[in-house]
């Protein structure tokens, strides 16, 4: 009976040091599992988070790695953050888009020294040493830049017999020279060499005479105003063509809203040269005089009272040129420059013959000028009125 009460004791007594060391156990084991596992679960978080990085990081060199092949292949880049950009201005394309200016270059058109095409060249600004970047052919007019490409009509005389007898081509290529690309081949007026480009579409006539739009490679064509008379100018906001009038003895002058919209006649009768700047369009009159009116509609004002010619408008100035004395037959013909905001006009520069164009790009003026030995191509500052010779040439020698 002792002996038995001794065994059970004794058994109490394990089970309940048992006991004891389990609960103890327990809780000493409930601590290290959680921190086994939360040990685990973080080496587990930090491997999905450095795998993830490491996507990430693979993922965005990709990115990068096929956005430069795109930017250096195709100007993607470039063209995508240059949607709202104007590819020369509205007085510019008007003057024939001889030149343009692009990130401290000025880019011009000259004949070539033999005089046997006429070719692309490129200045950096301030300075006089040019390069040329492009042979072309007979003329190039209506140049353009849009991101890192430059735009041109290449015009060339046909050697067939054909309808008119010249063969009109658009190109593109680098700011260089390099990589040039036909885009348009003989799909537009041969007597309409307006090529604008805005918003990432180039505007032109067709050879039907209307107005066509077409995007930077070429392609989807489409008719943007059927005017038959292959007269374009525009802005980032309108577009202005004529369209015949009824009686056939003259054109209206139009503008309508780039994107669509109804077209509404500007004074009711043909202006020239029309140029839009803040809310005006400035134009010259049938009587050769500078005259503006509301964009919006309304009176036309007449703002001088003699003739000009080869408007063009920049930086809040207008540009052009007229005799600088006619009533007393003095027929020398200057450069102006008239503040939008009004008062005196102010020579910029005598020429010594006449200018067929007028363009200006940043701080100059390039226009042409002859006299009875040489023929030149310049640039003068229209603020300080320095003058930068880029081209000439001798008539003795041709």
């Amino acid at each position: 009976m002792i002996q038995r009460k001794k065994k059970y004791l004794e058994r109490n007594v394990c089970l309940l040091a048992y006991g004891k060391n389990m609960g103890s156990s327990n809780e000493i084991n409930e601590d290290e599992v959680f921190e086994k596992k939360e040990s685990k679960i973080g080496q587990k978080l930090q491997k999905i988070f450095r795998k993830k990085i490491t996507i990430l990081i693979l993922g965005i060199l990709l990115i990068i790695a096929i956005l430069v092949g795109l930017e250096i292949g195709m100007g993607a880049i470039s063209n995508l953050f240059s949607i709202g950009e104007i590819g020369n201005s509205a007085g510019n394309i008007m003057n024939c888009g001889y030149s343009v200016e692009k990130d401290g270059y000025i880019y011009f058109v000259s004949p070539s020294q033999d005089m046997h095409i006429t070719q692309i060249s490129r200045v950096k600004v301030g300075t006089t040493e040019s390069e040329v970047i492009y042979n072309g052919n007979y003329d190039i007019r209506g140049l353009n830049i849009i991101g890192n490409k430059i735009y041109f009509i290449n015009i060339a005389v046909e050697n067939t017999l054909d309808e008119d007898g010249v063969d009109n081509k658009i190109y593109k290529m680098n700011l260089d020279g390099s990589d040039l690309e036909l885009i348009n081949d003989n799909d537009f007026s041969y007597d309409s060499y307006d090529l604008y480009i805005v918003k990432n579409r180039i505007y032109y006539v067709g050879t039907d005479q209307n107005v066509y739009k077409m995007d930077l490679n070429g392609g989807n064509r489409e008719l943007v105003a059927e005017t038959g008379t292959g007269y374009l100018t525009m802005n980032d906001q309108y577009i202005i063509y004529n369209k015949i009038h009824e009686d056939l003895e003259d054109y209206i002058t139009y503008i309508r809203p780039l994107n669509g919209g109804e077209e509404r006649s500007i004074n009711s009768s043909r202006i020239i040269s029309p140029i839009m700047e803040q809310d005006f369009i400035y134009y010259i009159d049938t009587e050769q005089h500078l005259t503006k009116v509301p964009i919006a509609g309304g009176n036309a004002e007449k703002i001088t009272d003699y003739t000009i010619y080869n408007i063009n408008i920049s930086n809040g100035f207008i540009y052009y040129l007229n005799y600088k004395d006619e009533t007393n037959e003095d027929y020398t013909v200057a450069l102006y420059k008239l503040s939008l905001d009004g008062g005196q006009p102010e020579v910029v520069k005598e020429l010594s013959n006449y200018s067929s164009f007028l363009n200006v790009v940043g701080d100059y003026a390039y226009y042409m000028d002859m006299d009875e030995a040489k023929a030149f191509i310049n640039l003068v500052n229209v603020n300080d009125f320095s003058e930068n010779h880029l081209y000439e040439w001798d008539y003795a020698n041709y």
